[in-house]
C-alpha cells in the first residue's frame, strides 16, 4: 500500500485508488491532480490500496479486497492484510473510492447501510444513483466512505475519473472550482443472480417488469419472477454471476 498526505497537517479527507489492482483510474485521476495547478485549502490523504496488484495489472493476488474487509493483519491472504491496513488509514477520515466497472450505466455510487454523513459524501461526488450494498458487505460501518463506479465503456475512463475527483474535492470545500452536487435515486440491492454465460439484455437501474427476461443463453432464459431494479449486471463483468437485483427507496 503507498500512501501519501497532500498539503500540510492533520487531513479530514482521503482518496483511494485500486482497492481492484486493474482498476487504475483512481490513480491516474490523482496523479493529474498532483501535476495540475489546483491549490488544496486543506491536506488531503491519497491511497493506493492494493499496490502488488496495481503493478501486476490484475484484479488481487490472493482474494478479492473488496470481501475480505475489515481484514485480518496475520492472514496469509495478501488482501485480508492491506484490508485491515486501510481501514486504519481511513479511521476517522471522509473518503471516496474510485472503481471501474463493465456496466455502461455509471458513475453511480455505492455505501454501506444508510449513513447520513456517506449519503452527503455521494451527493458531492455529483453521482446521478446510489447503491446500499450491505446485502453484500463492505468496509466497517465506522469508516465514512462512498465508492463510486465509473463505466469502462465511457472511451475516457482516466479523464472521468479525475472530473469526478475534482468535482468531488470542489464540493467537499477543498479546492476553489465549480461543482455540481447531485440529489441521487437510491437502491438497495437484496439478492444476486447467479449465472455464467449470460448475456444481460435489460438495463441497470431501470425496472425490470415481472415476466420480462433479462438475461438469455442458448437454451436458457432468466425471467423476472417479480419486479426489480439491476445493479451491477452486464454481459461480461463477472464469471459466476450476472449481477445484483435491488429495491428502490428514498434517502
Amino acid at each position: 500500500m503507498r500512501t501519501e498526505i497532500l498539503g500540510e497537517g492533520e487531513p479530514e479527507y482521503a482518496v483511494v485508488a485500486c482497492i481492484h489492482g486493474e482498476e487504475s483510474c483512481g490513480w491516474e485521476a490523482i496523479q493529474r491532480f498532483k501535476k495540475s495547478s489546483h491549490e488544496l485549502r486543506e491536506p488531503l490523504k491519497v491511497i493506493l490500496a492494493n499496490e502488488k496488484a496495481y503493478e501486476a495489472g490484475k484484479r488481487y493476488i490472493d482474494v478479492d479486497m473488496n470481501r475480505v474487509f475489515p481484514g485480518d493483519p496475520e492472514s496469509d491472504m495478501y488482501e485480508e492484510r492491506i484490508a485491515h491496513r486501510l481501514e486504519n488509514e481511513l479511521e476517522g477520515l471522509k473518503a471516496l473510492d474510485i472503481h471501474s466497472t463493465a456496466s455502461r450505466e455509471a458513475p453511480f455510487g455505492i455505501i454501506v447501510g444508510d449513513n447520513n454523513e456517506e449519503i452527503e459524501l455521494a451527493k458531492s461526488a455529483g453521482i446521478q444513483q446510489l447503491v446500499d450494498m450491505s446485502y453484500v458487505g463492505g468496509m466497517s460501518p465506522e469508516i465514512c466512505s462512498v465508492t463510486v463506479e465509473l463505466s469502462r465503456t465511457s472511451g475516457n475512463l482516466a479523464e472521468d475519473a479525475c472530473q469526478l475527483l475534482l468535482n468531488f474535492l470542489a464540493a467537499e470545500g477543498l479546492i476553489d472550482l465549480e461543482f455540481e452536487r447531485s440529489d441521487p435515486e437510491f437502491f438497495e440491492v437484496y439478492s444476486k443472480e447467479e449465472g455464467a454465460g449470460y448475456e444481460f439484455l435489460a438495463k441497470n437501474f431501470r425496472k425490470v417488469e415481472q415476466g420480462e427476461v433479462y438475461a438469455e443463453k442458448e437454451g436458457s432464459q432468466k425471467i423476472a419472477e417479480k419486479d426489480f431494479y439491476p445493479v451491477l449486471m452486464s454481459t461480461d463483468g463477472y464469471e459466476d454471476m450476472i449481477g445484483f437485483k435491488a429495491k428502490k427507496g428514498d434517502i
